[in-house]
């Protein structure tokens, strides 16, 4: 991003579109947030019932293992 050629923009803005700009930018930016702080909640959240899937698969196969050994 040419951010000297947008500093240069924002110069020859009239001050109050200027402010405009920079509400609306923020506005955007802080809604960005919010949508990554969530998609990390969401990940965490799928990472914790893998885990908990990881888990009970491993005591669902000794289970199984444990019966195998039972019939013979």
């Amino acid at each position: 991003m040419d951010f000297k050629g947008l500093i240069d923009h924002y110069q020859t803005l009239p001050k109050s579109e200027l402010i405009e700009k920079l509400v609306f930018k923020n506005a955007k930016l802080l809604t960005q947030e919010n949508v990554i702080e969530k998609l990390e909640d969401e990940q965490k959240r799928l990472q914790e019932i893998n885990q908990g899937h990881q888990k009970l698969n491993g005591e669902l196969m000794q289970e199984i293992k444990q019966l195998k050994q039972g019939d013979k």
